[in-house]
């Protein structure tokens, strides 16, 4: 019996098979990050996105895909040497992960994998518990994507940070001001076919909650790149509050809160999302 991963589930105290495959996924996610820890990987790349907000910032819910940036662009950059760490970590706790690089049929500056497991097969291997077990579909493919920015906007600051379960290892993240202008990038410019990703909007409430200033240097470079704003263009904290006005005029705010309470860890209620609470959280900035 695996008692540290064991024990790393009942920590959750899961109460149905999704809070299980939730527990899975981010046991899975810590492991992604030490096997990458103990390659050179942090020394050209950095953790960045909803999951390193969750992980080392405190946000309330899950996030599915493991998100890098290159600390400079490098075209040539590939995951598979990297590949070899992640399988030796988890089979270090008795885990058998088939990691697959994406082969890419179109060129794109963004290097893919995933990490994947059957849940059932991998916790019978495991003796784990059967009130766990049980919760669990036999036919269950767990994956867990990752995926690294090659050619990045610059701007962003790093710091180290350190997961601590199942083991310690240090991970370099974007801090917490370039996290929020990479939230406010996909706030502005994140297009998803009619729909509206309603964890971006979460993660809004969270940064405002926190008064946490975002990094404009690196949200102008990014906004440049996606050609929201030009080289030549004013861009500062006005200019800022002025775009996401707009943007909030045009959101359903019903698909905002049907989306956001999919993810969220602890019961929160939602209901009161709303266009005038956002636009509040503008004059809150």
């Amino acid at each position: 019996m695996n008692t540290v991963i064991e024990q790393l589930i009942d920590n959750y105290n899961p109460k149905n098979s999704e809070e299980v495959k939730n527990a899975i996924r981010e046991i899975t996610q810590s492991i992604v990050l030490i096997g990458l820890s103990r390659s050179d990987f942090f020394s050209k790349a950095s953790f960045y996105g909803g999951t390193a907000l969750r992980i080392f910032y405190g946000l309330n819910r899950y996030s599915e895909d493991l998100d890098f940036t290159l600390n400079m662009v490098d075209v040539s950059f590939s995951l598979e040497p990297y590949i070899e760490s992640i399988r030796n970590v988890a089979k270090s706790y008795g885990i058998e992960l088939n990691i697959e690089v994406r082969n890419k049929k179109i060129e794109t500056p963004i290097e893919s994998a995933f990490a994947k497991l059957s849940t059932y097969q991998t916790f019978i291997s495991l003796n784990i518990d059967d009130k766990i077990t049980k919760k669990l579909h036999k036919d269950e493919i767990l994956k867990v994507k990752f995926e690294v920015d090659c050619t990045p906007s610059l701007g962003f600051n790093i710091e180290s940070k350190w997961i601590t379960d199942p083991e310690l290892a240090a991970v370099n993240v974007l801090d917490i001001e370039s996290l929020f202008a990479g939230k406010l990038h996909a706030i502005l410019c994140r297009s998803y076919k009619g729909t509206v990703k309603g964890r971006d909007y979460y993660d809004f409430i969270f940064y405002i909650n926190k008064r946490v200033k975002p990094n404009l240097q690196y949200l102008r470079n990014k906004l440049i790149e996606s050609k929201k704003i030009s080289e030549n263009d004013e861009f500062n904290m006005d200019v800022l509050k002025n775009m996401l006005h707009e943007r909030f005029n045009q959101i359903d705010f019903n698909q905002v809160r049907s989306d956001a309470q999919r993810f969220v860890m602890k019961n929160e209620d939602l209901s009161l999302y709303c266009k005038e609470l956002f636009i509040d959280c503008i004059n809150r900035m």
